[in-house]
């Protein structure tokens, strides 16, 4: 199927004697008392002439010269409201509406933006070099993923799908969303959402994974899309990061492409030249001639150094798929941590409801199936996702609980690399995992699927992204153990150790006094293996509580493999609260709890239940054909 066409609203646009080109603002200057805004005007006008221009209760007269003017505005605000990413403070917007006026012709405009600071700091260190952001001058560390388009066919895509990304986005804790130059400048409406929630934007320039034409014809082309889309994009207060390409640059250094396609010396050099025309001078240039200083940020090619290299951990982004195409175990992540993590990932199953949407309902589920062998991204998927599960899972024969561990999978493997980013702060400063959603029903690296729905990864990078993460990182028989703190606050308070077996009896015990500075990641306690006497790892875990200011934060961490573990069968009581809301509690653990409603969304899921412990549960829709499962039905079948 053709699936690029013209698919956007055609308009025929007419004037007079004016025509607004360009209305833009810079931030001049911004602190606690007063921020200073320049709007810049470009009109077209078919005479001499002066206009009116109304704004904020204010009129301004402007005289304007037959063919192009630039002219601007100063205004003051004082005492501004800043505007902050998700999970960092308020997302205020500032609302103008300018009004131009000659005689009887008027041209209204509207500015929607925050008063924000962005900077993109590469400071050189003893490793390496940092990459990391700054928002309004504070350190800020990077919690989000990929995006591709949502649709094969880009024109399906509504603003309630648009809406509902966006949403389940900040709801997953999440401040800043990769346009991945292998997809679509997105949608107005898509930006106007992410000033208005919060998401910090890295913008790819739309090239990837090959090598571009440098004929005139094609560089002038390079030169007017990204003025166009430049010029479309600049006012988003979201905007954070311009970037030239996607795995361009490794592709020539890493990817072998000179010696598979045959490339002469001189065929090398010409490619190359084109790529350093466009990247290196057509795209900053344009950048540099429309956006101030403060909002030129540009970075030429992600990654900065392909991951075989040893340079890619200690500098500028990395793509880190060691794990995945290299077959490392997940471990590996906790080894290999970069500077700024731009993309890593696995892939998962979407839900089950998902997957029927693929089926006609005479088909058999099977994992099997031509069908479900069709909709899977990766040529030798289904042999990797095998490999790994094998490694830490009792891989199901059952279609359901195939689809469900797969997801248990995919979750495990992101969270050890979220956690070890995070843990590694200030080093790291930045975790966006591949990918965010899918362009069609199929087994991938997204943690929401084609419908929208939550997989067990979604959940998962809901508790991961959390602004206070507790975090254990095991080195042989000690368990170090840290508080991750993204708020802008210190925190003091008690945090309690116990390890508890899988029927709620405690073996040991302790507590400890700590502060936790703000923006921080501090390691707090270092245990070993001593704190299992009486018990097994097999049967038990340790339990981290810590309450500060009235805030209660836990974790769960599991000494094993979830293969490994010597789960029972748990009897799970459900009481209900209302048409979609219950309590849910359980005698012993129950592990990986996955609540199965289809057509339905829970406010958690695929979650460990601990005994005398309950948990209330808000699905979004009334709640009529509820099944549990859990990680033991899936080892024990004869058993359920």
């Amino acid at each position: 199927m053709v699936t690029v066409a013209i698919y956007k609203p055609i308009e025929l646009i007419s004037w007079n004697n004016l025509k607004l080109n360009d209305l833009s603002y810079e931030i001049v200057k911004l602190d606690k008392n007063q921020a200073k805004v320049k709007f810049k005007f470009i009109i077209q006008s078919e005479q001499n002439t002066a206009v009116e221009i109304n704004f904020n209760q204010k009129i301004i007269t402007q005289k304007l010269t037959k063919g192009i003017n630039h002219f601007s505005i100063d205004e003051t605000i004082h005492n501004p409201k800043l505007w902050w990413p998700n999970g960092m403070g308020e997302q205020y917007l500032y609302d103008y509406q300018f009004k131009i006026k000659q005689g009887n012709e008027q041209i209204f405009k509207y500015l929607k933006f925050g008063l924000r600071t962005i900077e993109l700091v590469q400071e050189k260190d003893e490793v390496g070099s940092r990459f990391y952001f700054k928002v309004n001058r504070v350190p800020t560390y990077i919690k989000g993923a990929n995006y591709i388009p949502q649709d094969n066919f880009v024109s399906r895509v509504s603003k309630n799908d648009y809406e509902k990304l966006i949403n389940s986005s900040v709801e997953a804790n999440m401040n800043m969303i990769r346009i991945w130059g292998g997809g679509i400048y997105e949608d107005d409406y898509f930006y106007e959402l992410c000033d208005e929630k919060g998401l910090l934007v890295w913008q790819d320039f739309m090239y990837a994974c090959a090598f571009y034409p440098g004929d005139q014809d094609f560089l002038h082309n390079v030169k007017q899309e990204t003025i166009d889309q430049v010029n479309r994009l600049k006012n988003h207060t979201s905007i954070a990061l311009w970037c030239g390409n996607n795995e361009i640059d490794e592709a020539w250094k890493n990817w072998g492409y000179q010696k598979q396609m045959g490339w002469s010396k001189q065929d090398s050099l010409s490619i190359w030249k084109d790529y350093q025309t466009t990247f290196h001078h057509i795209i900053p240039n344009v950048l540099d001639s429309i956006l101030p200083k403060s909002e030129n940020r540009y970075w030429p090619s992600s990654p900065s150094v392909g991951w075989g290299r040893k340079e890619s951990l200690t500098q500028g982004d990395s793509h880190y798929w060691g794990v995945w195409w290299g077959m490392e175990s997940f471990e590996t992540y906790e080894k290999k941590v970069p500077r700024f993590a731009s993309e890593y990932g696995f892939q998962g199953m979407p839900t089950l409801e998902t997957v029927k949407s693929m089926f006609s309902e005479k088909d058999t589920l099977s994992k099997n199936s031509a069908i479900i062998l069709a909709h899977q991204k990766h040529p030798k998927g289904w042999e990797t996702i095998n490999e790994y599960m094998q490694r830490d899972y009792v891989v199901p024969t059952d279609f359901v609980q195939y689809n469900y561990v797969s997801q248990l999978l995919q979750a495990r493997g992101i969270q050890l690399a979220i956690e070890a980013h995070r843990r590694a702060k200030p080093y790291n400063m930045g975790s966006l995992y591949w990918q965010l959603n899918d362009v069609w029903p199929v087994t991938s690296w997204s943690s929401l699927d084609k419908l929208g729905n939550w997989k067990a990864l979604h959940y998962q990078v809901k508790r991961s992204f959390e602004n206070v993460l507790i975090s254990v990182e095991k080195e042989e028989n000690v368990y170090k153990i840290y508080i991750v703190n993204d708020l802008l606050k210190d925190l003091k308070g008690k945090v309690k150790f116990s390890v508890v077996d899988f029927n709620g009896n405690k073996h040991w015990t302790n507590d400890k006094d700590v502060i936790i500075l703000s923006n921080s990641s501090t390691k707090i306690m270092e245990l070993t293996d001593e704190i299992l006497k009486g018990t097994s790892s097999t049967k038990a875990f340790l339990r981290i509580e810590f309450e500060s200011n009235g805030e209660k934060y836990s974790r769960n961490y599991f000494f094993e493999k979830p293969k490994d573990l010597a789960l029972t069968k748990s009897t799970i009581k459900i009481k209900k609260i209302s048409h979609n809301q219950f309590e849910i509690s359980t005698n012993v653990l129950a592990k990986d709890v996955y609540l199965l409603d289809e057509n339905n969304q829970f406010d958690d899921n695929f979650f460990d239940l601990i005994p005398n412990e309950s948990r209330i549960i808000s699905g979004k829709n009334t709640i009529q054909n509820l099944k549990i499962y859990s990680l033991y039905d899936t080892m024990n079948v004869k058993n359920q």
